[in-house]
């Protein structure tokens, strides 16, 4: 069955700013950012290095579609050249050509940065400079990670600590105007978030105040807990990534069947909770709770555009299985340059037709119900919990 998503707008529910610093791209930075470990300036020097993150999927799949956009050939230095063209007469303008041609109404931005070392991090860029510059709509998703390590830092005791904690969160809705919170502490201490003692998550500020340590679960246990119940407060809603990420994330711990003890707790129920990027390649597990539990839902970020397409579209037909779409957002995880984000709209809905039209041919939904489902996913569920503009 040959669905058609082409004309329903987009809203990414999941991404991250960029900058001028990306205005023109050498092959090495293209190349670099096609693989989830990226490629420093040595590595890029080994040609071994080049063949593997030149080939991805995700490589390849962008590139053809750039190719198609800038009315080019396929071949990388042929894309690069026709693109950066473009993009020195005037970059902004040319963000805003391609988010046009992907029908992508609004984004959902990730202000936050790494609080400690990772092995890859992201160029810092001012999130209300680019929400002045950002060629749609822009709502902003508050780090909670970097708010807690500030807190710690700042703080001469752990009454202070707490009260420094607790105005941060409550500044980012009522000052920054945020929408939701996220959490990365997959890349902490893993998705397993017991209720910790007093003693316990006192012990552990002591431990980060006196060397800014990673290895502060019983503390990490506790501000996850404790925003989520801000957010009841604040009307905002909870991210959490779940899944693969860089290589950095706790990968034997993020699986969001770890949540299990989290998400099963009514003292959580009266949030809205989304598990960011499908949890995958933890997908089914994601899409499980998004069925059982009336507050969770699963984002497609990162899977698209990160994995191939036909990777995604068996994934997302795993969610859809058991996840009912109103449960279901896209997003990209778009990072470092515009074309992510464009890319992942183009092949969020190609992936959409497919998995949905596979729903029509076994008699799941007829074609009226996919494309009420494909509505809901790409900007309509959005919109209704957000009420975003």
């Amino acid at each position: 069955m040959k669905l058609d998503f082409s004309s329903y707008p987009i809203i990414d529910h999941h991404s991250h700013p960029w900058g001028d610093d990306t205005k023109e791209l050498t092959n090495h930075r293209f190349i670099g950012l096609m693989n989830m470990g990226e490629l420093s300036e040595e590595e890029a020097r080994d040609p071994e290095n080049l063949a593997h993150s030149e080939f991805t999927p995700m490589g390849r799949q962008i590139v053809h579609l750039m190719a198609r956009f800038l009315g080019c050939s396929p071949r990388l230095s042929e894309v690069l050249e026709a693109r950066n063209k473009r993009t020195r007469v005037d970059y902004w303008k040319y963000c805003r050509e391609l988010f046009e041609d992907a029908n992508i109404e609004g984004l959902f931005v990730d202000d936050g940065y790494s609080e400690v070392s990772v092995g890859a991090g992201l160029a810092r860029n001012n999130i209300e400079e680019f929400q002045a510059r950002a060629p749609a709509h822009m709502r902003r998703v508050a780090r909670i990670e970097p708010r807690f390590q500030d807190a710690v830092d700042q703080s001469n005791s752990f009454e202070e600590f707490v009260a420094l904690f607790d105005r941060s969160i409550e500044d980012a809705v009522r000052l920054q105007k945020a929408v939701a919170f996220k959490s990365v502490i997959a890349y902490r201490s893993g998705l397993h978030i017991d209720r910790p003692t007093e003693q316990e998550v006192f012990e552990d500020y002591r431990v980060s105040k006196a060397t800014r340590s990673r290895s502060v679960k019983h503390i990490r246990d506790w501000y996850v807990r404790r925003v989520i119940a801000k957010c009841r407060e604040l009307g905002a809603t909870f991210h959490v990534h779940a899944g693969m990420g860089d290589i950095d994330v706790v990968f034997d711990k993020s699986n969001p069947m770890q949540m299990y003890g989290l998400l099963k707790d009514p003292a959580t129920w009266k949030t809205k909770v989304f598990l960011v990027h499908g949890g995958y390649p933890f997908s089914q597990e994601a899409a499980f709770y998004a069925n059982a539990l009336k507050n969770v839902y699963v984002d497609l970020s990162e899977m698209i555009p990160f994995a191939s397409i036909p990777g995604a579209i068996e994934k997302t037909t795993q969610i859809l299985d058991m996840a009912p779409p109103a449960r279901v957002v896209f997003g990209s995880d778009g990072v470092v340059i515009p074309e992510i984000h464009w890319a992942g709209a183009k092949i969020g809905r190609q992936v959409l037709e497919a998995s949905l039209g596979s729903f029509v041919s076994t008699g799941v939904y007829d074609e009226e119900e996919a494309h009420q489902a494909a509505k809901l996913i790409l900007a309509e569920n959005v919109r209704r919990v957000y009420k975003p503009w």
